[in-house]
């Protein structure tokens, strides 16, 4: 296994997917990555009257504060990471991703949605195993 991407979000999920690939496959490259979301209708309600440009740039720090944690996770497995922050939709993003890196495997967290929630918002970690042209493994809690 050449190359390993790992998206990430700083939640429980996240975390233990990157735990298991930094234990899972100690050969390969673990590109970790953040996705700003640029959807308007991501937490709408945090931000009226906020202009496009400053959420973005506090979803952008948010990103940089994660991605510093996940080098300290990795850090802790004795490894070495690569961070990447992009932007756009999560699952076209993780998708391009995996197209542009040439990643063999792809190690995700799942938030473990309900099914009306599924439903309705759509699952991150199910449009990618649905799309991705390399194998991935999704994390439970």
């Amino acid at each position: 296994m050449d190359t390993v991407l790992v998206p990430y979000d700083g939640s429980t999920m996240a975390r233990g997917a990157l735990e298991f690939a930094c234990e899972t496959f100690d050969d390969a490259e673990l590109v970790v990555l953040y996705v700003v979301n640029t959807s308007i209708t991501f937490e709408p309600e945090t931000y009226v009257g906020v202009k496009l440009g400053e959420i973005y740039e506090k979803r952008e720090k948010e990103g940089e504060k994660h991605l510093d944690e996940a080098v300290e996770i990795a850090d802790g497995y004795d490894r070495s990471i690569t961070t990447v922050l992009d932007h756009g939709e999560p699952s076209k993003v993780i998708l391009k991703q995996i197209e542009e890196r040439d990643v063999d495997h792809v190690v995700m967290g799942s938030h473990s949605q309900g099914t009306i929630e599924r439903f309705f918002l759509g699952s991150v970690s199910e449009r990618v195993v649905e799309r991705a042209p390399a194998s991935v493994s999704v994390i439970r809690e």
